[in-house]
């Protein structure tokens, strides 16, 4: 594979983890009329489930670029979608309000990473001229992660029921962080050892 292919490759998991924080946004909406039913509230207070995962996603932003610069887009963008996964999968399997929004709380500080991480591996796998496109192209296949978390969720929901769904999820997020560990480098290898090598004076 030559390194063209390779940085789209790696660029597609992390605009595919936005992808997915764009479906795990939009998703409640689909399921208000089910969650409202299975935990007995009203529309007012399962708000809070879109909400809670909004404020996680907001206030975490900063941090993470700190993060980011840290550790790199690889290991926080694999442990990002692990973790939305068992938040997914937590919400999933939640008996009680308390549960849903914990689990909600999972994914939402999973999801964080996603656009961040995404645009550094872009700054660092294609020359500067192709930022903005790669930036564009990114928003775009996010966009499509919220077109699947309206009528296909409601279609997959209507067949196996909501909580099947969100485990569907999480073994999507799962998958997605393998992936990503696996595939991504946080930078080409001559960035890299160029990155190692010692100054000289």
């Amino acid at each position: 594979m030559n390194n063209s292919s390779r940085a789209w490759l790696i660029w597609s998991l992390g605009a595919l983890s936005f992808s997915y924080a764009f479906f795990q946004r939009v998703a409640p909406s689909v399921i208000v009329g089910e969650l409202m039913r299975d935990f007995a509230v009203g529309a007012a207070v399962l708000g809070n489930l879109s909400a809670i995962y909004l404020y996680a996603y907001a206030s975490l932003q900063i941090p993470i670029g700190l993060a980011l610069d840290r550790w790199g887009a690889r290991r926080m963008l694999s442990g990002a979608a692990i973790l939305a996964a068992c938040g997914s999968g937590l919400f999933a399997m939640a008996e009680s309000l308390t549960l849903a929004y914990s689990g909600r709380l999972l994914v939402g500080i999973g999801c964080a990473v996603s656009f961040v991480g995404a645009l550094k591996l872009a700054t660092h796998w294609f020359p500067p001229k192709r930022f903005a496109f790669v930036s564009g192209m990114t928003m775009l296949v996010a966009m499509m992660g919220a077109i699947a978390g309206q009528a296909p969720l409601a279609a997959l929901v209507d067949t196996v029921g909501w909580r099947a769904a969100m485990f569907g999820a999480a073994g999507g997020a799962a998958l997605l962080g393998m992936a990503t560990w696996l595939i991504v480098r946080d930078r080409p290898q001559a960035e890299e050892n160029h990155t190692a090598e010692p100054s000289q004076s």
